[in-house]
Parts: C-alpha cells; sequence; structure tokens
C-alpha cells in the first residue's frame, strides 16, 4: 500500500507500528516489535517512509520518471522482506504493511495517533537517516501521543538472554506513573522483575543553610519512590520489585542498569533528576548509550494501562 499523506491505516486494536528502512537496527526493531506484538497479543503494522530524492542538473524527465519507479520498487521490496521476517518471528500475528511518501517525522506521528506503541531501530539509512543522533528519535520521543521504543543494533541482547533480564524504570515521583505502568505490564509480560531507579544528585545549597543530613535525604527519596509504585505494585503482586536509590547523575544511573536489563523506561516529561527528559540531556544520554532497548512513555493513559492479556515471552 502506498501512501503520500502518510494516513493511519490500521483500524481495529491498537497496532504496534514500526518503521524499517532496511537498515541493521531497524531489522532488529523489527524482531522486537513483531515478539511484542505477539505478546501483547496485538496487531503488527510495518512502515517505510521515505521522500523522492531531488534530480536535477543533466537529469531529464525521463530519468527522473526511471529513478521514481527505481526508488518505489525498492522500498515496495523493502516492505515484503520485512513482512515476511515478521511472520516467521510473529505467525500468529495480523501483520500490514504501508509505504509513506512523506518525510519520517510527521508520517511516524500520524501512526502514532492510534498505536499501542512505535518502534524505531537507532540508526537508519533512507528516510531514517541519523535516527538517534538526529531529529526523527526525538521527535519521536517528544510528540508522539504513544510510547517509543528505540532498539538499538549491536548492543540488543539475543531473544533468549533477554527473557530473563528486569526491565529498569526511571522514578521522579507523581510525573512517573506512565512509565510505570509500562514498566510493570512489560515486566509481567516477560515473567521478570522491575528494578526502580531513583537517582539524585547533590545540589547546591543556597549561602548560610545547614546541611542536611544523607541519610535523611536518602530516606525522604525512598518514600518517594514507594509512593510512586505503591499502585502498580497491587495490581502486579506476583512481579518482583528492586527499588535503587542512587546519588549520582540520572544519566549515569540508567545507563549502568541498563547493562543487565530487557528495557530501560524513561517518562517524557520528569521533576527532580529526571527533568527535562525527553529534550534535554538525560534521554539523550539513554539513548544513546544504553545496552537495551528504550522505551520513553508520555503520561497518555493509553490501552497500556488496561489489563492485557499476560503472556512470557
Amino acid at each position: 500500500m502506498t501512501d503520500t499523506s502518510g494516513g493511519v491505516h490500521h483500524r481495529g486494536q491498537p497496532s504496534i507500528v514500526v518503521g524499517v528502512d532496511g537498515s541493521p537496527s531497524a531489522q532488529d526493531a523489527l524482531e522486537w516489535a513483531a515478539a511484542e506484538a505477539t505478546a501483547m497479543r496485538r496487531p503488527l503494522h510495518i512502515v517505510n517512509a521515505f521522500t523522492w530524492p531531488t534530480i536535477g542538473g543533466s537529469f531529464g524527465m525521463l530519468d527522473a520518471g526511471t529513478a521514481d519507479v527505481a526508488f518505489l520498487a525498492a522500498s515496495e521490496r523493502l516492505l515484503a522482506e520485512a513482512e515476511g521476517r515478521a511472520r516467521s518471528v510473529a505467525p500468529t500475528i495480523k501483520v500490514t504493511t504501508q509505504l509513506i511518501v512523506a518525510s519520517a517525522v510527521p508520517a511516524l506521528l500520524r501512526q502514532a495517533e492510534d498505536a499501542e506503541l512505535v518502534v524505531l531501530g537507532s540508526r537508519g539509512l533512507g528516510g531514517f537517516t541519523g535516527l538517534l543522533l538526529g531529529s526523527v528519535s526525538v521527535a519521536l520521543a517528544a510528540h508522539a501521543v504513544c510510547p517509543v521504543v528505540v532498539v538499538h543494533h549491536d548492543r540488543t541482547a539475543p531473544r533468549p538472554a533477554r527473557a530473563t533480564r528486569p526491565v529498569v524504570v526511571g522514578v521522579d515521583g507523581p510525573g512517573s506513573s506512565a512509565a510505570i505502568r509500562f514498566a510493570f505490564h512489560a515486566a509481567a509480560r516477560r515473567g521478570v522483575g522491575v528494578i526502580a531507579v531513583r537517582s539524585w544528585a547533590t545540589s547546591t545549597r543556597p549561602n548560610g543553610a545547614l546541611p542536611v543530613p544523607g541519610d535523611r535525604i536518602e530516606e525522604a527519596e525512598r518514600q518517594t519512590l514507594e509512593e510512586a509504585l505503591e499502585g502498580e505494585r497491587r495490581n502486579f503482586p506476583d512481579v518482583p520489585v528492586q527499588c535503587k536509590l542512587v546519588r549520582t547523575d540520572p544519566r549515569h544511573a540508567l545507563v549502568v542498569e541498563s547493562a543487565g536489563a530487557a528495557l530501560v523506561v524513561v517518562g517524557s516529561h520528569g521533576r527532580g533528576g529526571f527533568a527535562g527528559m525527553v529534550l534535554g540531556s538525560v534521554s539523550q544520554a539513554v539513548l544513546q548509550h544504553a545496552d537495551c532497548p528504550v522505551a520513553v512513555v508520555r503520561g497518555r493513559p493509553a490501552t497500556y494501562a488496561a489489563d492485557h492479556r499476560i503472556e512470557q515471552w
């Protein structure tokens, strides 16, 4: 299916949407998304977005038309190969594809409107060039109305090993509720635990202020962490929870924890140590340096808040 508008074509149940472009990280993202769609019993919608190349100089109209046909055919082959790969990973779910002739960011934001989740590779080609270090992943993480997961090609553990690893979530108080909910659902599907990380860096005291004892600071942070987790602990009593209080830069804390994780989950707008998560330095560091996929979750109470049927994978 070719679409110049970027319109949404997945109807009924919300889909897991994955962007593909032929790059190795996009292939890993496709497999991750297919496995997640199977676990959630959701359809998988595969999207390739690109813009026509600008052809000028000595090229005539015939040459330009020939190039257009070649690019279109290559994208259609890419989608067909991606569909076959997805069906081999997830033979029990519905898989659809869509070719969109449009810029990647607006196309994917349109897709995200009715999606359960959008999954992207960390580094892409074609329409997704410079995904991680450029504007696409940042724009999607900042503005998509559904969670966005970024998958690294060279750091994603093989699926059998990953299935035993915990889900890590950065907690910064009430603003983390959507991320915490997402993390507990993800952990329950995998049959693993949650590691909840509350991190803060030592701040400079105003002139003349008395120092606050370290144990009192830690106790206050622990209370904040426990209160943030309370609701989902009740909802998921069988999910083991490990709380980690770390007096260090939040970027460092989450990247360190990612080394043994199946997934790191962060909120889109934080407070305290995670302030400015999406557009600031914390999200950039986690997206670039985490050793596992990273989910950025906005506060919209999407279908992730519903009681999904839980399966391990």
